[in-house]
């Protein structure tokens, strides 16, 4: 019997403190939960419900439309090509950003002369402002003044390096030299962290370096791998500032991204209310693939520390 009130008013004690600490949690995350509401939610509804308003230069009533801005975009040739220009110069550049990004972290994570140099000169790339590096590209590439057109000239090539047919091969090569050193630092960063005692143990077995490799190796480090590839693939699919500064989406439309052909609709047509359908379509499309990758990350990384 005495034991009860000391059993009640200790329960007592633990909801209380349970009531403390969810208090506490609710105050410390207000400033999240406000930046969040502030600059994420109000942006998304905002957009979403331009979406479905006649928003333009000429027409600024924001009356209901409808799905008539998105009938009028998927009509349109204008936003399928960009849609698959994005798809196809997306999955080049990331598929070769992550095998060279995967081969530098190989070669850096060994001792060599000169590795800290090194190591130095292959970051520069990703401290340059995208925009900035497009100018800069865009200089040293222009046919008129850029020394690379000028040193193809003088071993008695000409090539316009801007023409139809090799614009886009240029874009390629200028995308996995700015960002290949991105997935190389997070590819390398897991190396690092990689256990040495599975290596060894690896080697005792009597495994070969690339048996360990593909065995061991890559086994550990896909929550690292599937993180780099997660991140730069949503980035490439948003890329918008070297291409646009260095063509501006042409010739034509060859080179006009998803966040080009949003730019322009938007800025250039005037149509807000076409430009906002496009871009919820391609939130759409993008959010299911979220959870899968995450789900994909913790699952493997679980598997690793198994």
């Amino acid at each position: 019997m005495d034991a009860m009130p000391h059993t009640v008013e200790r329960a007592k004690t633990i909801a209380a403190e349970r009531h403390k600490r969810t208090f506490a949690a609710t105050v410390l995350s207000l400033p999240l939960i406000l930046f969040a509401a502030v600059f994420v939610l109000y942006p998304l509804a905002s957009g979403a419900l331009t979406a479905f308003q006649s928003s333009t230069l000429l027409d600024q009533s924001n009356e209901l439309n409808g799905i008539d801005n998105f009938v009028s975009l998927f009509r349109s040739d204008g936003f399928a090509k960009a849609a698959g220009f994005t798809v196809g110069f997306s999955a080049i550049v990331v598929a070769l950003e992550m095998v060279l990004g995967f081969a530098l972290a190989l070669v850096m994570n060994r001792a060599f002369p000169g590795k800290k140099l090194f190591f130095t000169l292959l970051l520069l790339p990703i401290m340059i402002a995208p925009a900035l590096l497009g100018v800069m590209f865009r200089l040293l590439l222009n046919g008129d003044i850029g020394a690379l057109p000028t040193l193809l000239e003088s071993v008695g090539l000409s090539v316009s390096l801007f023409s139809p047919d090799s614009v886009v091969p240029l874009l390629v090569v200028l995308d996995v030299l700015q960002w290949t050193p991105f997935t190389f630092l997070i590819i390398y960063a897991g190396l690092q962290s990689l256990p040495k005692e599975l290596l060894e143990a690896s080697a005792m077995d009597g495994a070969g370096y690339f048996r360990s490799l593909f065995s061991v190796v890559v086994p550990v480090l896909k929550p690292v791998l599937f993180a780099a590839f997660f991140l730069r693939a949503i980035d490439a699919i948003r890329t918008f500032d070297v291409i646009y500064v260095l063509t501006a989406g042409g010739p034509g439309t060859t080179t006009t991204t998803l966040s080009i052909f949003i730019y322009k609709t938007a800025f250039e047509a005037g149509d807000f209310g076409k430009a906002a359908a496009a871009a919820l379509v391609v939130l759409l499309c993008l959010i299911p693939f979220v959870p899968f990758i995450v789900r994909r990350i913790s699952s493997t990384g679980m598997e690793a520390r198994r």
